[in-house]
Formats: C-alpha cells, sequence, structure tokens
C-alpha cells in the first residue's frame, strides 16, 4: 500500500483554511520569510513550491533572492530585521547554502518562535529534550505520515538510513520519543543490509538513487523513502520501488510521498506561530 503524501497533505491544507481565516478576521496574515542565496537550481524550485503553496493558502511568502557574494553579515542583518518585524511570522534559509557560508551561524540568528523550519541549535536541542516549539519539516512530515496511516512506531524496531542534521538525526530523536528502537546507518557503517533486514520500518534519506532493494527488506517491511536523486532526467528515490513494492506493506512513492508533507509541515508551522502572536495580542 502506497503511503500518499499528496492525499494527506490536502487535508492538511483543508484543516489550515478556517485557521488562517480566523487569523486575518482578527488582523493577522500569515508571512514567511524566504532567504535564497545563489543558483542552485534545487534549491529554486523546492522555494518556488513552497511560494505557490502560501500563496494559493492566503500566506504571504516574500522570498529574497541573493547572490553568492553577499557578506554573510549582510544576511545577519536581513534576518535581525525580519526577527524583530511583528508582521513577519516565520523566517526560513533554504538548504544548501554555498559552501563559504557558515550554515549553523546564520540559521542560530533566527528567533526560536520564528524558526518555522526547525533547525536552529535552540529547535533541535528542545527536540532532542522532546519539548520542541517547531520542528524540521521533513522528519515531522514522516511521522505525521506514519500517525495517518495507523502506524505506530511504539515498540518497532526502525533503521534510518543516514544521519544529516536535516533529516536523519532529527527524525531518530522523533522515533525515540514515539518509543520506536532506532538504528541509525551512515556512510561508515559496515553492512547497512544486515541492519535493515531486522527493520519493522526502514526510512532512507541518504540521497543513493535506488539503493534499497526486496534482499534488503523482511516481508511486510514499512518503506519511507525520504531520497531524491535525478538520473537521466528521471525522478529516483533511495529505495528501488518497482524492486520492493510487492514484499513490503506500505511505502512512499517519489515524488509524491515524504516531499508534499514537508512542505505541508512548513505551512502548519507558519500558521502556528502565527497564531502564537494573535495570542500574544489578546
Amino acid at each position: 500500500m502506497q503511503l500518499d503524501g499528496k492525499l494527506i497533505s490536502s487535508g492538511i491544507y483543508k484543516n489550515l483554511e478556517p485557521r488562517i481565516t480566523k487569523l486575518k478576521d482578527n488582523g493577522i496574515i500569515p508571512k514567511i520569510i524566504v532567504i535564497l542565496i545563489g543558483n542552485n537550481e534545487e534549491s529554486k524550485v523546492y522555494v518556488n513550491m513552497k511560494s505557490k503553496k502560501c500563496k494559493d493558502l492566503g500566506i504571504i511568502c516574500e522570498i529574497i533572492r541573493k547572490g553568492d557574494n553577499i557578506p554573510e553579515q549582510n544576511i545577519i542583518e536581513l534576518i535581525n530585521e525580519n526577527n524583530i518585524d511583528n508582521s513577519v511570522h516565520g523566517i526560513m534559509v533554504q538548504l544548501p547554502l554555498p559552501p563559504h557560508f557558515d550554515t549553523d551561524g546564520i540559521l542560530n540568528m533566527i528567533y526560536p518562535i520564528k524558526d518555522v523550519d526547525g533547525l536552529t541549535e535552540s529547535s533541535l536541542g528542545s527536540l532532542a529534550k522532546g519539548t520542541p516549539l517547531f520542528s524540521p519539516c521533513t522528519p515531522l512530515g514522516c511521522i505525521y505520515l506514519l500517525k495517518k496511516y495507523n502506524i505506530d512506531c511504539k515498540g518497532k524496531n526502525v533503521v534510518v538510513i543516514g544521519s544529516s542534521n536535516l533529516v536523519g538525526l532529527p527524525l531518530s530523536m522523533m522515533l525515540i520519543h514515539h518509543g520506536a528502537t532506532v538504528t541509525i546507518c551512515n556512510i561508515n557503517t559496515i553492512n547497512t543490509m544486515q541492519h535493515t533486514l531486522r527493520a519493522d520500518i526502514v526510512i532512507s534519506c541518504c540521497g543513493v538513487p535506488n539503493l534499497v532493494k526486496k534482499d534488503w527488506i523482511k516481508e511486510d517491511a514499512i518503506l519511507l523513502d525520504v531520497g531524491i536523486s535525478k538520473v537521466d532526467g528521471k525522478i529516483l528515490g533511495d529505495i528501488d520501488f518497482d524492486d520492493v513494492k510487492d514484499k513490503c506493506s506500505y511505502i512512499t512513492p517519489v515524488p509524491g510521498g515524504i516531499g508534499p508533507m514537508t512542505i505541508a509541515m512548513l505551512v502548519k508551522q507558519i500558521v502556528e506561530s502565527s497564531e502564537m502572536t494573535l495570542l500574544n495580542n489578546l
């Protein structure tokens, strides 16, 4: 069975619509600032997708585009300007940044209450304790999707392939807080297959196309594919969908699985940040 991120995300947007209307009725228009630096084509595509969904829902999405020659201090000043702007409810720096920038230093300038992408040290530290204000959107989308299909992580053996600060590590923390037993595999893992064969749930977020085959998984395993690669003009995930589809019980497609959930979680957290502003104004 496919875990349909498009279907679930459409339900999320439907539920957000009356909340956005209530905010506007109280004089608050949800607004996010997205800072896009450099000329990474994939980043441009992702930003445009986020902007389109915000526009569809009546959320202001202001994209600030800068060349990769911009001084780092100028980016920090830009973030600080929007930190103190009460009309702005979310600030997001599109990753990856060009390699000469201090990514963590820049992200950590965002106020936690406006960190709707959940990537500052403050947000990740709160996540580790199990008390996040906002969480990284892709891991949050994975957890949300599992819940909507009534897949309980408690007591499950889960293997996460990939240990990035963006997905693998925060997702592993979320899974632990939901009662899962988690194994994290990365490029240094010897024989990843020996771990996935024991897993009830395999989540791959390493960006290696078609890495996971049917001989990597046990019968009726649950598979979440977070990876996305372009090979000869075709979009592929980390999991060989055609090879595993008859052996697993659930699987996310690529595209149409975790990608739509990531955007939905971002929009949801923008609305939640806006609602905090409303509560503070009452």
